[in-house]
């Protein structure tokens, strides 16, 4: 009997594993983005510099599992929302949603299928081959006024307003929606 459900558990947790990593591949092939995840006081440090307050509409494009999320809700109480393909980190993230009790949302969904034209605040730290559709559709959807906080990897043709360093040794770019 104690053989028999040491093997049970055994096979649920290589099941599990074995869940994890084909995730995680699927999500690599699907987005061309490994998940990586923001250093929290680069997170506080957009907020404050960025004012985002509980009157704002916070979207995290990848958002892996939801750590840049929950911290903006919680630091400014915006209304966010990630969006993440890979399932392991989306189902993580929607777990550690309803654990918190926050209100954040996740969408297992390709953002650039959703229309982004009530967001205040895109935040995107993608790969460089994804940028230059993620600054079409910032431009084609935002509305005026909108701001792109993109990380480490800047739009190809837009200027930032402004690009701050983080104590880490990253690049924050910053871009308005005029």
């Amino acid at each position: 009997m104690i053989l028999t459900v040491v093997l049970f558990l055994l096979f649920l947790f290589v099941f599990f594993l074995f869940f994890v990593m084909l995730s995680g591949l699927i999500g690599i092939v699907l987005t061309r983005v490994p998940f990586v995840p923001t250093n929290a006081s680069d997170i506080k440090f957009i907020v404050e510099k960025l004012n985002i307050s509980s009157r704002d509409i916070f979207y995290d494009l990848g958002s892996g599992d939801g750590k840049v999320v929950f911290l903006v809700e919680k630091l400014s109480g915006a209304k966010c929302v990630g969006f993440e393909l890979t399932w392991w980190t989306y189902a993580l993230s929607v777990l550690r949603s309803k654990l918190k009790n926050q209100n954040a949302k996740f969408k297992n969904q390709n953002f650039f299928k959703h229309n982004w034209a009530e967001a205040d605040y895109i935040y995107a730290y993608l790969f460089p081959p994804l940028m230059g559709r993620v600054e079409k559709k910032f431009l084609a959807d935002c509305k005026n006024g909108s701001i792109a906080i993109v990380r480490d990897f800047p739009f190809p043709n837009l200027k930032p307003i402004k690009q701050y360093g983080t104590a880490k040794g990253h690049s924050i770019f910053i871009y308005n929606k005029m």
